[in-house]
This record gives C-alpha cells, sequence and structure tokens, in this order.
C-alpha cells in the first residue's frame, strides 16, 4: 500500500483511490485496526452483514457484482442483487443456511480480502466525490464522510453535512451525539486524522 500518511489534501476520487486512503479508512476507523469488525465477519445484524464493511441490507447490493456468485450461492450477481440485499431484514437472509455457508466460503477465501476491498472502494465513490465537490479535502475530512456514510449511507451522510452548512466537524459532532458505536468511531478519526 502505498504511503497514506502525509498531510496533503486529497483532491480526487481516483486520488483518494490510488493512494491507499480508502483502505486506510476502512482499516483504521471503519474497523478500528480490526478489533471491531473484521474480514472474516458475518452476523445475523440488519438481516445478515458479512466482511470487513459491514457490507447489510443494501451494502449487500454493492458486494454482490465484486464476488463470483455462482461459485458461492448457485446464483448470479443480478439474483442475488435483486431478491438478497434490500430483502434481507430481520435476519432473513442470515437464517438461510445456503446463504451463509456462501458467505463463510466466500470470507474465508484467497480472493475475499481484495474483493471486500475493491467493493467498499466503488461503494464510497460517491461519498468522496460529494465531500471533494463541497471543499472538503483534507485528509481528515474524508475520513469523516466515509466513517458517516458507513453508518448511515451516502444518502444519511448528504443529509446529515447538508443539515450542517457542509461543516466536517460541524457534521462529525451532530452525527456522533451520545451513541457509543458513533463515539468510538470520532475516537478512531482523532486518533488517525488528528484535528490538526
Amino acid at each position: 500500500m502505498k504511503n497514506v500518511t502525509t498531510n496533503s489534501n486529497i483532491t480526487s476520487y481516483e486520488q483518494a483511490k490510488s493512494s491507499g486512503f480508502i483502505i486506510d479508512v476502512l482499516i483504521k476507523v471503519i474497523s478500528r485496526d480490526l478489533a471491531s469488525k473484521k474480514y472474516t465477519d458475518i452476523i445475523p445484524l440488519d438481516g445478515g452483514t458479512v466482511g470487513i464493511a459491514h457490507f447489510a441490507v443494501g451494502g449487500l447490493a454493492s458486494l454482490y457484482p465484486y464476488m463470483n456468485t455462482v461459485k458461492y450461492f448457485g446464483k448470479s450477481n443480478s439474483e442475488m442483487v435483486s431478491t438478497y440485499s434490500t430483502n434481507c431484514k430481520n435476519d432473513s437472509c442470515y437464517n438461510l443456511t445456503w446463504w451463509r455457508n456462501g458467505f463463510t466460503n466466500f470470507l474465508n477465501s484467497p480472493e475475499s480480502k481484495t474483493v471486500q476491498n475493491e467493493a467498499y472502494i466503488n461503494k464510497v465513490k460517491g461519498v468522496v466525490n460529494y465531500a471533494i465537490s463541497k471543499g472538503w479535502s483534507t485528509r481528515r475530512q474524508l475520513a469523516i464522510a466515509i466513517g458517516i456514510s458507513n453508518s448511515v449511507g451516502e444518502t444519511g451522510f448528504k443529509n446529515l453535512a447538508t443539515n450542517n452548512n457542509l461543516n466536517a466537524e460541524q457534521t462529525l459532532i451532530s452525527y456522533v451525539g451520545t451513541n457509543e458505536h458513533r463515539i468510538r468511531r470520532q475516537e478512531a478519526i482523532n486518533k488517525n486524522y488528528p484535528l490538526i
């Protein structure tokens, strides 16, 4: 991975992608250095949640196209996206033995980490582009955008940022509130991308 610890600003999604910054945020902030999320996670949360980014419900639709779903589930990418992503509610996908077994095999496969990273990089493209278009270009600001969107989705992030006058620090404060999980995410952002 390329050096992502410099303080230089990021001016494009391509730069965020090619520099390794997005995966750096995934590891250091989203997974808190693999302490809270791991590449092999599979849990019943939100109908079935998998991997380091905790792809769930609609987020599964961003992972399936990068997987060989025929190999792991015996179903096409399009069928998995249309039937086993946004419809996974109340443990419905997790309770399917074939779904759980397929993901267990995939998550423990040699290609899993690369596939998950590629899917996540693509998943946050809209968030990164939006944040940059609104003047967020420091690594901290973009880590805030990515960190928040991992919890509330791209639309949730955009709404929160807009409601806070596109101020990254105010958006982070508004997002965190008193929620324990979000406080830990803020601590990970502060630790890895301190306010300078």
